[in-house]
C-alpha cells in the first residue's frame, strides 16, 4: 500500500475531497483506496460547469433506503446506490469503485449527446463521508476516529468529439511536482478532421460548408468539416442554414469578407466597378480588373453615380455617339468629344 495518504479531521461528522479539472473531460471511472474503514455512506457526485451546479453519480451506502430513501443495485439492477463498497471490513485497503457508464448508463456511441450528458465532468468530488457508526459493525471493532485515503484516482481522457488522438496543457496549467504527473491526461485537444476548439467543437474557419458534427464512435467514421468553396478569396466562412436548406442539404458555406474586389456567397463573381479578367484564373487575387471607363464619354447607369462597365468584358456604356470599349472617342459621322457628348457632323 501507498506510504502516503489524506486524512480528515478527527471526528468530523463529513467531509468533501474534491476534484477540480483544467478542462471539460470525459470520465470513465474512479477508485478510490481507504486507509481507514470505508464510510457507511457517500455520495459521488459531479459538475459539468466548474461547480455552478452539482449531480450526483452514484450513492454508496451500508443501507440505501434507510440512508437515502433509494433502492440497492445489489437487489434492483441499474439502481443509483449500492451497498457494496460501505462495509466496514476491511480495516484498511477498502475499495469504492464507480464506473460512469455502467447500468442503466450506456451507449454505443461515446459521442453522442446521451453520452456527453454522463461523462462530460470539470469537477469530481466525494461527499459527504457520513460517521461510520451508520453501518452494523462488530462490537470488537472500534469506530474511526476520521477517514483516510490513499488513493483517490479518477480515470478518462480529454474531451475532444473523436476529431483529437492526444492533448496538450491548457493556457496557464501549471503542472504539480508529483509522482506520475507525467502520466496525466491534459484538457487541450490538439484537432484533426478541419475542426477546431479547445475541445474540437466547431469546424475550423474555412471549413464551415456543412453543419459540425462529431465523430461516430460507433462507427469510426470522422465526419470531417468541409471546406467552403471561396475561390480563393476568402480566409473565413461561416454557415448559413438558409442557404444549407436551399441547396438541398449540400451547402450552406458563406464566404466572409470577400477580397481581390469580389463578391457573393462563395466570392464568385467581380464586384460593380470591376470585370473579370478572362487571361486569368478566377482564384488569382488580380482576376478582376477596375473598369476603366472615359468619365466624358460613358454613360450613368441606374445603379448610381458610378459608372459601372460589363462584368465579364469590361466594355462601358457609352453616351449616344460615343464609341469604343472605354467610351474615350466619337462615332465616324460625329464630332465635339467633351462634356456634351459627341454631336452628329
Amino acid at each position: 500500500l501507498p506510504r502516503t495518504w489524506w486524512q480528515a479531521a478527527q471526528d468530523a461528522p463529513r467531509e468533501t475531497i474534491q476534484l477540480d479539472l483544467e478542462a471539460v473531460f470525459y470520465f470513465t471511472h474512479l477508485i478510490l483506496v481507504f486507509k481507514s474503514p470505508r464510510p457507511a455512506a457517500m455520495v459521488l457526485e459531479r459538475s459539468q460547469d466548474f461547480g455552478e451546479t452539482w449531480k450526483p453519480y452514484k450513492y454508496f451506502a451500508a443501507n440505501c433506503s434507510a440512508t437515502f430513501g433509494l433502492e440497492d443495485d445489489v437487489r434492483q439492477r441499474g439502481a443509483i446506490c449500492t451497498s457494496r463498497y460501505s462495509s466496514p471490513f476491511p480495516c484498511t485497503g477498502g475499495e469504492v469503485i464507480y464506473r460512469a457508464l455502467s447500468p442503466p448508463y450506456a451507449a454505443e456511441d461515446p459521442y453522442s449527446v446521451e453520452a456527453q450528458a454522463q461523462l462530460k465532468i470539470t469537477f469530481c468530488q466525494g461527499c459527504p463521508c457520513l460517521p461510520a457508526s451508520l453501518a452494523p459493525q462488530p462490537p470488537q471493532l472500534p469506530l474511526p476516529l476520521h477517514y483516510a485515503i490513499y488513493d483517490f484516482i479518477v480515470k478518462g481522457s480529454c474531451f475532444c468529439n473523436g476529431h483529437a488522438d492526444h492533448c496538450v496543457p491548457v493556457t496557464g496549467f501549471k503542472p504539480v511536482k508529483a509522482a506520475g504527473v507525467f502520466h496525466v491526461v491534459h484538457g487541450k485537444c490538439m484537432c484533426k478532421h478541419n475542426t477546431a476548439g479547445s475541445h474540437c467543437q466547431h469546424c475550423a474557419p474555412l471549413y464551415n460548408d456543412q453543419p459540425w458534427q462529431a465523430a461516430d464512435g460507433k462507427t469510426g467514421a470522422p465526419k470531417e468539416c468541409q471546406s467552403c468553396k471561396c475561390n480563393g478569396h476568402a480566409n473565413t466562412c461561416h454557415f448559413d442554414m438558409d442557404a444549407w436548406l436551399a441547396s438541398g442539404n449540400r451547402s450552406g458555406g458563406v464566404c466572409d469578407n470577400c477580397q481581390h474586389n469580389t463578391e457573393g456567397q462563395h466570392c464568385q463573381r467581380c464586384k460593380p466597378g470591376f470585370y473579370r479578367d478572362l487571361r486569368k484564373p478566377f482564384s488569382a487575387p488580380d482576376a478582376c480588373k477596375p473598369c476603366s471607363c472615359h468619365p466624358l464619354g460613358s454613360a450613368t447607369l441606374p445603379l448610381g453615380p458610378r459608372t459601372f462597365c460589363d462584368p465579364s468584358t469590361g466594355d462601358c456604356p457609352c453616351k449616344p455617339g460615343v464609341a469604343g470599349p472605354r467610351c474615350d472617342h466619337c462615332l465616324p459621322g460625329y464630332w465635339g468629344f467633351g462634356a456634351y457628348g459627341c454631336r452628329p457632323c
